[in-house]
């Protein structure tokens, strides 16, 4: 795809966001009050406990890593329904006739999505949680860099995951229940809540099999400092090799699903 249409299309997505300013504070909102919540959890949890430090962290890492993952969460917010919503007005006829490629088309929205919300969420956010909570990360100018790093590998294993369940849509008329579960697995495995060193020791093997974990949790624990720099190319390196097999899927599944396809009205 064009590199300048793809910086377009990335622009008319975040100035469609502008729009909703309202919601935008709202957001702020809801996301301070998640960072209340389960500070305030952790808080309650570690005063009953005899040592400061439970599966690597301690209490202060613990805040750090609830204010970083709701931020990073946060930045990587898109619109999951766009192709559900095209192919249920037939609008998605248009988007196969375009001599670009419907994948990056789709990218590029969801990355002027995310754009707006970052600027407009996650950085207020951060600094009315910092100044709050006292949260600090180590200043290490490689670790910052791999945290960006990787951060773009979960971003698009999380786009691509979107995709993937988006073209259900394909075959199914009503792709809900296939979000919701989505949902729940992403919120749950990638370490949204609670991190994956909080995990039952026999869950965790199935944890690591999965991708989700790469897509929040690894992003967080390396800019945090959890895990030290001699372990963080390993973990980029998983990243790649679960990027590669998600486009594997993203691809196969494109192709399968334009076969299947029936537009809605005609």
């Amino acid at each position: 795809m064009n590199p300048k249409l793809f910086f377009k299309f990335i622009s008319i997505s975040f100035q469609k966001q502008v729009t909703y300013r309202f919601d935008c504070f709202v957001g702020i909102f809801n996301g301070l009050l998640y960072v209340f919540i389960f500070t305030s959890l952790w808080k309650a949890l570690y005063s009953q406990f005899d040592t400061k430090e439970h599966n690597g962290f301690t209490l202060h890492a613990i805040i750090t890593y609830v204010v970083t993952v709701m931020a990073v969460r946060i930045s990587f917010t898109m619109d999951d329904s766009i192709i559900y919503k095209k192919v249920q007005n037939g609008s998605i006829a248009m988007e196969l006739v375009r001599p670009t490629s419907f994948f990056f088309m789709n990218l590029a929205e969801n990355a002027g999505h995310s754009l707006f919300h970052i600027l407009a969420r996650t950085c207020p956010i951060v600094l009315l949680s910092a100044i709050l909570f006292d949260i600090s990360v180590p200043f290490e100018p490689v670790r910052l860099l791999a945290f960006l790093f990787s951060s773009l590998i979960g971003y698009l294993l999380l786009s691509m995951l979107n995709f993937i369940t988006g073209l259900l849509a394909f075959w199914f008329l009503e792709i809900f229940p296939f979000m919701l579960f989505k949902y729940a697995l992403f919120t749950f495995f990638a370490g949204g809540i609670v991190p994956i060193d909080y995990f039952p020791e026999y869950l965790k093997p199935f944890v690591h099999f999965l991708p989700f974990q790469h897509m929040l949790y690894s992003p967080t624990v390396i800019l945090i400092g959890h895990v030290p720099l001699e372990k963080i190319q390993p973990i980029i390196i998983t990243q790649l090799a679960w990027l590669l097999i998600m486009s594997v899927l993203c691809v196969l599944m494109w192709n399968a699903g334009k076969k299947k396809l029936i537009i809605q009205g005609g």
